[in-house]
């Protein structure tokens, strides 16, 4: 019975989840990783921007392949909401592989990761958000990409 409930659970989750369009932060990280596929929990107006609002949690999956082995990774979650130019680091997981991956990661091997997102109540508009993960060990060796959100 268990294993029936939590089989309906994960279907749950997927049906909610929506792929979102992505596009690399730039062209030097396409030579270093594949994003595959990057789904938002809930997205409505899905895929071409997410609607969030403020204070609400979401999760954001990300389904890469990296052309590099790595023990040591981060990842952060950052932001353009002021429409700047400069990203404000909304997340940072030092240490990925014990919170957010199974490493080491292998070169030419599929993974995933799944990070919570969550926006200020004095957070509004239309604007970026940028996921990024890379080597500790060399900062060159990263996956970045940005999909759209609007805060409402």
């Amino acid at each position: 019975m268990t294993l029936g409930l939590l089989f309906f659970a994960a279907l749950c989750i997927l049906v909610n989840a929506e792929d979102v369009h992505k596009k690399n932060c730039s062209p030097l990280y396409s030579t270093e990783c594949v994003v595959h596929s990057v789904a938002v929990e809930p997205c409505r107006h899905g895929p071409k921007f997410c609607a969030f609002v403020a204070g609400k949690r979401y999760s954001v999956s990300v389904n890469f392949t990296t052309y590099f082995t790595a023990e040591n990774l981060k990842v952060a979650v950052s932001t353009d909401y002021e429409d700047s130019g400069v990203l404000s680091v909304l997340k940072t997981y030092k240490d990925a592989c014990r919170s957010l991956l199974m490493c080491p990661v292998e070169a030419h091997v599929r993974h995933s990761f799944e990070v919570p997102l969550a926006f200020n109540k004095r957070v509004q508009g239309k604007f970026p958000v940028q996921v990024k993960l890379w080597n500790e060990d060399n900062e060159s060796q990263a996956c970045c990409f940005t999909f759209k959100a609007k805060i409402k």
